[in-house]
This record gives C-alpha cells, structure tokens and sequence, in this order.
C-alpha cells in the first residue's frame, strides 16, 4: 500500500506574479514527482521580488511505499528577503534577511515486527541566516544576531503500518490510504563550531501522531511536536517549540457533507528576534489580518461543516465548500501587549473548495471570505483569503 505522505504523479511548470502593498513578486517553478517515470522527484524555483530574491532546488527518492528499503534526499535554498518585527499588530522596524540553506539525509529500513517498522534516518544540514538592518529605520535594538548551524544528525522513524481507505476526508471526491496507527519521528543533532556553526548546539526535533479512533464515518487524531536548540555556551535553550493539537472527522464516504474540527496549543521560549509567534489570517484565524497578536502562547479552535457536492464543472475540477468559525489568542505570559485587542478572537465565515481533477497536483484553491467578531477599529468588516493548501 502507498504512503499517504507520497506526492503522486504529474509535473507540474509554472510563472506566477504577485503584487501587494508592500512587495512584487515573479516566480519559475518547476516540479516533477516522478523523475523519467522513476520513484525520484526533483524541482526547483527561481524568484525575483522587490525585496530580494528565492532560489530553491531538491532532488529526492522518498520512501515510496512502506515495503521501500531506503530514501535519500538533497536540497538547497538561497533566498534574501525584508523581514518586519511586530509589535501590537504593528510593525516597528524592518530588516533585511539572507538564508543560505544545504541539506543531505539518508534513510533505512531496519526492521519490521507485525505491523510496527523501525527506519534509522541520518544526514547534514547547514543553515546560515544574517540580518542587516535597512536604511531609514529606527535604530531599535530588535536586530536579530546573526546565526549558523552546521550539524549531523541521526535519527528513527517508528510506525504503525495499518490503514484504512476513507473519502472526502482531506481531499475533494478521492479515496485516501489514512493511516491507522502511530508514527514517531526523532531527530538529534550536533552543531559545533569546528564545523562552521557561530555557537555550539544541541538540535533535537520530536514529532508523534497517532489515532484515537477511524471507523467508515469517524476520524480522530492527536499529535505532539516540539522543535528547537540547546546553546551550550548560554546554558539554555533557544527557539523552543511545542504544540499538541487534536482533530476529529465526522462524515466519512457515504455523505456529501461532513463536520471538522481542530483544537491546537502552541508554547514557546526563548525565541529569538527573528522568530515570532503570530495569530491571524495565515496561521488559522481567518478573520484577522496575519500579525494580529503575537505571544509565546496560542490557542486556537477551529470548527468546519464542509460540503462535497457531486458538481464537475466541465469534467476539469472538483468543487467544495465550507461554512466555518475560528476562535483564538496569542498572548505573553508576563503580561506584555500582545495586540490592539488583547482578548480572546472570534470570526465565521464561508468559503470554497476547488481541486484539478485532470491533473495530479497536490494543492486544492481556497477562496474564504471570513468576518471578524472582535477586534479594533483598523480591521476591515471582512477578510478575504485566496491561497493554495494541500488540503481541505
């Protein structure tokens, strides 16, 4: 049986142009999830903005299947952008961001016992990010320091191999293999000095879902993730973070519509000025504008009654829809400002779902238009989201 986490077949060329207030964008990209009909894939994209540029490559043979002996991966990135700290929804100083970004890894298949595999996971990783301040701004001491880790890791990958095959679950009119069990994924890592990095570190990155409960109709799931590093010159750790989230699924194949919901806790500590944690419109909170609230914590609940009508326009795309409310808060547990409106947020909203259906890719259009319950005088009476999600 495939891997869920597969990307399916069918290239995929694009130009794309984008346009803000505040920044342009051209863009090349090209990728190919079956490499001359092989199981590598392979792409790139190349991007100039106003504000800088993004160039990016990978090469990878994934694990395929669950029976597939190893994988190997190499990716790139070379990307320079104008960053901006927010305080109260407001941003205070901008700066500019250089990333230089290389990446190696290799994995095995070890074991195997009933239907529990073992993978042992190794590689390198070298991220090098500088800032500079941009000329005009404030002189502020918010300007992050520069940084660079340059580390081997090793680590395991342990997982349940049971599925069950359920549709309009987080794809539009297509059967899905959804995973039945549990999968853990453990990274350790060295980051010294001797091999480019600016301080020696510990890397540990930790990721575990597993199902509560899948039947024809009902799908339940919790995961646990935590990220970040241990400075050994400060005794401390640095850019913490951890999340538990659980979601649940009623519906199943049988229905054309179904109920969604996600509740989701993120902690973090010491971060540093570069990093932020951020609630609004890109991170689940529809309603608000992206940098609405910041904090080292947030909450968010997110409940969906989601429609899959049988309606194939022209037999190219899938059509969907979703009635929806979020409710959520970041905020600092010293009782720094976190926002114009300091309190718990609410928004409902509606929105539509459209998937290709004679062309494999894996991104479906959302079109949201979201309305804001709370919130200060400078939100708009309605936010409208259109964005590319690799599901519903």
């Amino acid at each position: 049986m495939s891997d869920p986490n597969f990307a399916g077949s069918g290239k995929s060329l694009g130009i794309g142009y984008a346009k803000d207030p505040d920044r342009t964008e051209t863009s090349l990209y090209f990728d190919d999830p079956n490499v001359l009909g092989s199981h590598w894939q392979a792409g790139f994209s190349f991007g100039e903005r106003s504000d800088g540029r993004g160039r990016s490559a990978y090469l990878e043979r994934p694990f395929f299947s669950e029976t597939t002996n190893w994988r190997f991966g190499l990716s790139g990135i070379d990307d320079v952008r104008e960053e901006s700290r927010y305080v109260g929804a407001e941003a205070i100083a901008d700066y500019r961001r250089s990333q230089e970004f290389f990446s190696i890894d290799g994995g095995w298949r070890l074991a195997e016992r009933n239907d529990r595999q073992l993978r042992l996971l190794a590689g390198y990783r070298y991220d090098a990010l500088a800032f500079e301040r941009l000329p005009n701004e404030p002189n502020l001491d918010i300007l992050p320091d520069d940084r660079t880790l340059s580390y081997p890791w090793v680590g395991f990958d342990y997982r349940q191999n049971r599925f069950r095959e359920m549709t309009n679950l987080t794809r539009l009119q297509r059967v899905e293999d959804v995973r039945d069990g549990f999968v853990w994924r453990t990274e350790l890592g060295y980051s010294g000095s001797g091999l480019g990095a600016t301080e020696d570190r510990v890397v540990l990155n930790m990721d575990f879902k597993d199902v509560l409960h899948a039947s024809e109709t009902n799908y339940a799931s919790y995961t646990l993730s935590q990220s970040g590093t241990y400075r050994l010159d400060e005794d401390r750790v640095e850019n913490l973070l951890g999340t538990v989230s659980v979601q649940y699924f009623h519906g199943g194949s049988e229905r054309w519509n179904s109920w969604y919901t996600n509740l989701a806790f993120t902690a973090a500590h010491n971060l540093t000025a570069d990093q932020q944690l951020l609630i609004g419109g890109e991170n689940g909170l529809r309603g608000y504008p992206s940098e609405y609230q910041q904090g080292n914590r947030r909450a968010l609940w997110t409940l969906e009654r989601r429609y899959f009508p049988d309606w194939h326009p022209f037999k190219l795309f899938r059509v969907g829809g979703v009635l929806f409310t979020d409710v959520g808060r970041a905020w600092f547990t010293d009782d720094r400002n976190n926002g114009p409106d300091e309190g718990v947020l609410k928004d409902v909203g509606f929105g539509m779902r459209l998937a290709s259906s004679r062309i494999e890719v894996q991104r479906m259009l959302h079109l949201d238009f979201a309305f804001p319950l709370d919130g200060d005088d400078s939100i708009d009476d309605v936010q409208i989201l259109l964005r590319g999600r690799s599901q519903f």
